[in-house]
């Protein structure tokens, strides 16, 4: 994850600084918005882009803000049991915490493991690591 992490800084800061690739996000947004609602799936590829850059940069309010935007239509466009659902849940939830909006990050948690038990199972290593960090909060 590390090596993964490290790989993604270099090709962000190759390309362009994270500030100016979260503003052609932005502006790939509204000029989309113009033509597609947000639940398009190319919407919604380019909203998933910007949290990530959000993520990257720290700036957990904005991941948060277009995370929120892409959990809904996510929820109507993946089955019930979907992992894609389970990510987003689960990256919220973590952002959650990490700003202490504790009960907001417990539900997203909680619902992020709901899919996950069904997925792969309540046993999986995953999810009792999940269940661990949960407790902790």
């Amino acid at each position: 994850m590390k090596h993964q992490l490290s790989f993604c800084k270099c090709i962000l800061d190759s390309v362009a600084p994270p500030s100016e690739l979260l503003e052609m996000c932005e502006q790939s947004l509204e000029k989309m918005g113009a033509v597609f609602d947000d639940s398009n799936v190319y919407m919604l590829h380019m909203m998933y882009q910007a949290m990530g850059v959000c993520i990257y940069m720290q700036d957990a309010d904005g991941a948060i803000r277009y995370g929120e935007k892409i959990l809904k239509p996510y929820s109507k466009l993946y089955p019930p049991y979907s992992l894609n659902v389970s990510s987003m849940y689960l990256k919220m939830g973590r952002i959650y915490m990490t700003i202490q909006r504790h009960s907001e990050g417990i539900s997203a948690l909680k619902k992020a493991m709901a899919v996950m038990e069904v997925a792969h199972g309540k046993n999986h290593p995953f999810l009792r690591d999940l269940r661990k960090e949960i407790g902790q909060k």
